[in-house]
């Protein structure tokens, strides 16, 4: 596993597990919330296999299975959710991370979801973008996804690497100041406090 890979991984199980502890602590409505918004299509990810990352050269959480993200104070009926699935043995690289939206505007369900992902080959998305997509990690649209193409808009992230790409996505999700606290807050782990990085990603994109 490179330093980028393990500081990877260290984000995304930090979101795991205080995703899993809102969850299992939120209120009985929070929970039928959730239920009633992905029951019976997506379970919520508790497993080791963030672990994998980098020591597979290829692979992805499992189908059907969201990280799930603490909703926002503004969003108290929205979920949140990231998916990931990477192929650093391909040339190009692979490397994709999913940020879905599970919410009710007006009355009516809906779902959203943007792909983080690593320069394609070719000159058309050959830089860190974001794209919209109505699917969430394999070819299937989620029910009640907004209508919207998933090849454009094609948006240039601020990012070098993974790290970065990832901070940003995290960053869409939770806004500068709180993903300014969670990285710092990260880094202070001895698990985490070594890794360059991470560091230069926090110097870089947090501040």
């Amino acid at each position: 596993m490179t330093d980028e890979q393990k500081a990877v991984f260290l984000l995304l199980d930090r979101i795991k597990n205080e995703g899993l502890q809102w969850y299992r602590h939120a209120a009985l409505e929070d929970v039928a919330v959730f239920e009633r918004r992905i029951s019976g299509k997506f379970s919520i990810f508790d497993g080791g296999e963030l672990h994998e990352i980098g020591l597979k050269p290829s692979g992805s959480l499992p189908s059907k299975t969201i990280l799930v993200m603490q909703p926002s104070a503004n969003e108290n009926e929205a979920i949140l959710g990231l998916w990931l699935k990477w192929n650093f043995a391909s040339n190009p690289f692979e490397f994709r991370l999913f940020v879905g939206q599970w919410s009710q505007i007006a009355g009516t369900k809906t779902f959203i979801a943007f792909r983080f992902e690593a320069p394609e080959t070719g000159e058309q998305h050959n830089y860190y973008h974001c794209q919209p997509c109505r699917d969430f990690g394999d070819r299937d649209p989620v029910p009640h996804a907004v209508l919207i193409s998933h090849r454009f808009p094609t948006i240039p992230v601020n990012a070098t690497n993974i790290v970065e790409l990832t901070v940003c996505a995290l960053m869409a999700c939770i806004g500068h100041k709180d993903m300014k606290a969670f990285v710092r807050k990260l880094l202070r782990d001895s698990s985490a406090a070594d890794n360059a990085p991470l560091k230069a990603a926090y110097s870089r994109c947090c501040h």
